[in-house]
């Protein structure tokens, strides 16, 4: 982070960053001078000087011309992080009462999500709920951060993972990622299809089926069917099963 975004974080207007960056440089200086170095127009300047008096950054020196230098602001700045640190604290502590779509206690046999990103999210999430088991279904192995943290948590409550997918130069390095996270991982027997159905089995109580490539080439076209639909997880459970004893360790 440059100085810039650094100030505009904690709340300065860009007239403002000018301003205080010329004053960094300048040391101590006059208005004229400050407007010279920054580019903020005098008239504009006289405001911005007594809004940083008012906030306790900046002092004036009696002389023939009256100068200025900063005070404080690495304090300023500080508390201003603190405070920021202390919203962003607040926020995490209240996104647990919030009621969330899709919560267990909603009675529904299926949903719809669209597009990628959105089953991504709905992945991280679901797995950091999940209490005994993960059963998997992958293509490309798709990476991401949040991902691998719930299923590294999930790991470590000691859930049994279970993943088959597509070992291929392209794919290889992504899933010992997910092996590294505590995934047991087997390679995909074509002799299931050349393309296997994106699906996961959690608890054996919820699945998900996930239609995207080759069928669908926009990521956010994807279509995924959330369901709890026990005769269909039966189904989907059966056909794993089979994949898992046909296919290869990894």
């Amino acid at each position: 982070m440059d100085r810039q975004e650094l100030l505009r974080s904690v709340g300065f207007t860009e007239y403002e960053i000018s301003a205080l960056i010329a004053l960094i440089k300048l040391k101590t200086a006059t208005t004229k001078e400050i407007s010279f170095d920054s580019g903020v127009p005098q008239n504009k300047l006289y405001g911005i000087l007594s809004k940083f008096e008012d906030k306790s950054i900046l002092e004036s020196i009696p002389s023939a011309t009256k100068r200025y230098r900063l005070i404080n602001l690495k304090s300023y700045i500080e508390r201003k992080i603190k405070e920021k640190e202390n919203k962003l604290k607040q926020l995490k502590e209240n996104a647990d009462i919030l009621e969330e779509t899709g919560d267990d206690k909603e009675e529904f046999v299926f949903s719809f999500i669209r597009g990628q990103r959105a089953i991504m999210n709905k992945l991280a999430e679901h797995n950091s709920k999940v209490k005994k088991e993960i059963l998997g279904v992958q293509r490309n192995w798709k990476f991401w951060g949040e991902g691998i943290r719930a299923m590294r948590a999930a790991a470590k409550r000691g859930v049994d993972i279970k993943l088959i997918g597509i070992i291929n130069p392209d794919t290889e390095k992504k899933a010992l990622e997910w092996r590294k996270a505590g995934c047991k991982i087997k390679e995909y027997n074509k002799v299931f299809g050349e393309y296997p159905l994106r699906f996961t089995i959690f608890d054996n109580k919820e699945a998900r089926i996930t239609i995207g490539k080759p069928e669908i080439q926009d990521p956010k076209e994807y279509i995924t069917i959330w369901t709890r639909s026990q005769p269909l997880i039966a189904m989907l459970r059966a056909q794993f099963m089979s994949m898992w004893k046909n296919s290869k360790n990894f």
